[in-house]
């Protein structure tokens, strides 16, 4: 089983090397219908490589730190209730 050594930058935790295990997948692809060899970590693929290029990591979206609550606003009339 061929092994990579990747470099993992996340903002949570220090930056380390991790060590993932791939496997090659030989399948046919189910949109090309050709016969293909595609090598991955995760669950065996549907598509090759021509059909469906591996994608960049989706970036996690920024939380805000604190909710601020809604300022009280005052309003100006034309109307002058003091009369």
């Amino acid at each position: 089983m061929p092994s990579k050594i990747i470099q993992v930058k996340e903002y949570t935790v220090r930056a380390h090397k991790r060590e993932i295990h791939t496997r090659v997948f030989n399948f046919v692809c189910k949109q090309c219908d050709e016969p293909t060899k595609r090598e991955t970590f995760g669950p065996r693929p549907l598509y090759c490589e021509k059909c469906r290029p591996p994608q960049a990591p989706k970036k996690s979206s920024v939380v805000p730190l604190r909710k601020r609550k809604p300022r009280a606003t005052t309003y100006k009339s034309d109307v002058d209730l003091a009369n």
